[in-house]
């Protein structure tokens, strides 16, 4: 999916992709201040809130790649923030759609992760070794320590839009989009990616200082606009506000045969 081909046929013009990038990220931004997205803290409204928090992060990161567009960032570089916000859309959207489980499960890596650094940091501490490095106090939470796992979370929301119909794809985005990201463009250092540094045209192996990958910049902007505008459909849509221009801006950019 994320190759140069793809780049040409589905990829809509820079000055467009930024112009609606700048328009998504201002109404969400905008919406995220009205009352009705203010909740009482409390058990109940900890999933809409922080899913509400992922959407607001997602328009932070999708503000870097207009950046990284601007400034024509390596696409290594652009592939990095477009991976962490598909993780971050992931988890916003599964704390939207999946509930109290999902609530469970997103508190429970947090308490896992906390402990598990803690005890590591003892252990070290003990041997003599990172004494100069302060041990930060475990998560003060009662949720059972659980493993986050982003092909879990793809699963879950899948078989979750089976059920209501109010997301689609999100198994094929996650195998195709996801996975191209993480290795081959740069979200690991695989050989796909070490290997663009590598030019063999002379019979010899010259080292090169910049990747020869692909650029995707216009790709990958599109889907991650695409992405945000979902979110915010949904959960601003479920707090009673508007949501006709995110719909507007999805149908916009939806790819089509374009040769």
């Amino acid at each position: 999916m994320l190759d140069q081909t793809a780049a040409d046929t589905i990829a809509f013009p820079l000055p467009m992709l930024l112009e609606e990038s700048c328009r998504v990220i201002a109404l969400v931004r905008e919406d995220l201040a009205h009352p009705k997205c203010q909740f009482i803290w409390k058990t109940s409204t900890f999933g809409r809130a922080f899913s509400l928090a992922a959407l607001s992060h997602e328009c932070l990161i999708l503000d870097q790649l207009n950046i990284g567009c601007h400034l024509d960032f390596p696409t290594m570089t652009m592939g990095l923030l477009s991976r962490h916000h598909l993780e971050t859309w992931l988890t916003g959207m599964y704390l939207l759609e999946g509930g109290s489980e999902a609530l469970e499960l997103f508190l429970g890596e947090s308490h896992r992760a906390s402990t598990t650094l803690h005890k590591k940091i003892q252990e070290l501490q003990d041997q003599g070794q990172a004494l100069d490095i302060p041990n930060p106090p475990c998560v003060d939470n009662t949720w059972e320590p659980k493993r986050w796992n982003f092909e879990f979370v793809a699963n879950a929301l899948e078989q979750l839009s089976e059920e209501t119909g109010r997301i689609k794809g999100v198994l094929e985005t996650y195998h195709r989009v996801y996975r191209a990201l993480s290795g081959l463009h740069g979200g690991h250092p695989t050989h796909r990616v070490l290997d663009s540094y590598i030019d063999t045209t002379h019979g010899f192996a010259h080292i090169l200082r910049e990747s020869q990958a692909p650029p995707l910049h216009r790709e990958l902007l599109q889907w991650s606009i695409m992405l945000t505008s979902t979110h915010a459909l949904l959960a601003l849509g479920d707090v009673g506000l508007p949501t006709a221009t995110f719909a507007e801006v999805i149908q916009s950019l939806t790819p089509t045969d374009r040769t």
